[in-house]
């Protein structure tokens, strides 16, 4: 007679923090897991030396965040089947989404139009091409330059769109804040994709697959619907969890927190209004898939072609799917920085003081 071992189930994957006693719902993901990109050490590393000799980490504080955000992982997450060098030249965009989004989020370059307005105007003479004057502008045209190595100049101009789209959502942001103004719902996912930085993130998954699609590629409509289903999908997930930490620091421009607004319900019911919506996403994305073999054959797109435009579609879901393990590792996400509340300067100080 054997004795029977029993052992304790699992612990529950975390949840974002903030969500004291709301039951957290199980999101849908259609892709399966996929093992990181082995190269993140040195990634890692050139991303280091990128910020130093930029000067773009400030102080303790700064380190701190990022070092809570785990940046690589994304990256390795992301971007899992990258080479070497392509993935020490996306990284540092990774750091720079970050860093932006705190800047603008907590910063007085996020609490003034007119301000935000300059700051943007300058970063947005340096993505056209003007060398950059300060230590942020001089690392911006840095990765702008090595991130188009060896790409098509339709590819480049496609991402330029993408991170100009990006930039101006902090002006937008601001607007709304400085007129009190809540973003009406309907509207929300496609302005959160792109304040997330999700179509940058997007772009860059290109050349980690080693693709570079034509226009009239990247033009059909299922591979478009595939792109904005994931992006938004990408918005709204970062919402998801960092509802927490957003409703700390009064920020509205979250799903969950407008969903509260808007409809007058509980955070509960937001919550799991939020999952809903990517649920919906995410059979979006399903949907898109499935349409996009019979759209490349219907318009006569064959060989190395085809086969590149179903790498990109395979490459948008390892982004989403990239998302969906990483915030579960993450302490920016799954637990509150205690520090963060005493220190009242800019986390970064990439914009002041320069």
């Amino acid at each position: 007679m054997t004795a029977t071992v029993r052992t304790a189930p699992p612990p529950p994957p975390p949840a974002p923090y903030g969500l004291d006693g709301i039951v957290v719902p199980e999101v849908t993901m259609p892709a399966p897991p996929h093992t990181p990109n082995p190269h993140v050490r040195a990634a890692h590393a050139a991303a280091q030396e990128w910020l130093d000799r930029f000067g773009l980490c400030r102080s303790a504080a700064s380190r701190r965040i990022l070092r809570r955000a785990r940046l690589p992982l994304t990256a390795a997450l992301f971007y899992p089947g990258a080479s070497p060098p392509v993935l020490a030249r996306l990284t540092p965009w990774l750091y720079w989404i970050c860093i932006m989004d705190d800047e603008f989020d907590d910063g007085p370059d996020g609490r003034d139009p007119a301000r935000c307005a300059a700051t943007l105007a300058a970063l947005l003479d340096v993505l056209g091409g003007r060398p950059g004057r300060t230590p942020a502008e001089r690392a911006l045209a840095d990765i702008r330059l090595r991130v188009q190595e060896g790409r098509s100049p339709g590819w480049s101009r496609a991402f330029r769109r993408d991170v100009e789209g990006w930039f101006w959502t902090y002006y937008e942001d601001t607007a709304d804040r400085v007129a009190h103004r809540y973003p009406r719902l309907d509207a929300y996912p496609r302005q959160r994709a792109h304040a997330f930085g999700a179509y940058v993130m997007l772009s860059l998954a290109e050349p980690a697959a080693g693709v570079d699609l034509p226009e009239a590629v990247r033009r059909l409509p299922a591979l478009r619907d595939l792109r904005h289903a994931a992006a938004e999908y990408l918005g709204l997930h970062n919402d998801f969890w960092s509802v927490g930490k957003e409703r700390e620091a009064g920020v509205y421009h979250n799903a969950v927190i407008l969903i509260g607004h808007h409809e007058r319900v509980g955070l509960q019911e937001s919550v799991d209004s939020c999952a809903g919506m990517l649920d919906a996403r995410a059979r979006r994305m399903v949907a898109a898939q499935l349409e996009l073999p019979g759209q490349l054959d219907a318009v006569g797109v064959s060989g190395v072609t085809r086969a590149e435009a179903l790498t990109c579609a395979a490459a948008y879901w390892h982004v989403v799917r990239g998302a969906h393990d990483y915030y579960q590792r993450v302490d920016r996400y799954t637990r509150a920085d205690p520090r963060l509340k005493d220190e009242l300067a800019p986390p970064h100080g990439l914009f002041t003081g320069q």
